[in-house]
């Protein structure tokens, strides 16, 4: 090769800088654009991704707070239910209590009286409440019948020991005499 052709072929090649400065650039080549749409493709999965993620987080969230709930409500079912004997037998002592003590002891007789007032409030507003009986038809999804007496057929007619529910739910199921028919 000479150096004349060898000038030739590099000066064919060389672009003046300022000439490539004020050259029209040209249009995005077709596998750009491709790429492009794929990308924004990617995203809008990756947002949907994202959202969906956000929601499972929040619906997480929620089932622990009830389930939260729930275990309390549990946890306070059973400390009413354990109260519950309790209970009775302090109303049992309070029946039973001897007139002379109720009359020497009358301010210790009303603050045993009170306190029973008190636990039995406290559990009302925990949703406690006792299941009517007497002169009610028997149900045997809220009384347990311990025996049969005269009386109206399946009437309640003697409430032996009381029943208590919360809400829909039976705590303790009331025991009864029940009503055989027959004339007493």
């Amino acid at each position: 090769m000479n150096d004349d052709t060898h000038d030739k072929k590099h000066s064919q090649k060389k672009i003046p800088i300022e000439d490539a400065k004020t050259a029209p650039r040209q249009k995005p080549q077709q596998p750009e654009k491709e790429s492009i749409e794929k990308m924004k493709v990617e995203l809008a999965q990756m947002k949907e991704m994202a959202q969906r993620a956000m929601a499972d987080f929040y619906n997480f969230k929620r089932r622990y707070e009830e389930d939260k709930k729930s275990f309390m409500k549990t946890a306070n079912l059973e400390l009413i239910r354990a109260l519950l004997p309790v209970i009775d037998n302090l109303k049992r002592t309070k029946e039973h209590i001897p007139e002379d003590v109720k009359n020497s002891a009358k301010e210790w007789v009303e603050g045993f009286n009170m306190s029973i007032a008190q636990l039995e409030k406290l559990l009302e507003e925990q949703g406690l409440k006792s299941i009517e009986t007497v002169g009610k038809p028997f149900n045997p999804d809220m009384h347990e019948a311990i025996t049969e007496c005269p009386g109206e057929k399946n009437i309640i007619m003697e409430e032996l020991e009381k029943g208590y529910s919360i809400g829909n739910r039976i705590i303790r199921h009331a025991k009864v005499k029940v009503g055989d028919g027959k004339s007493p």
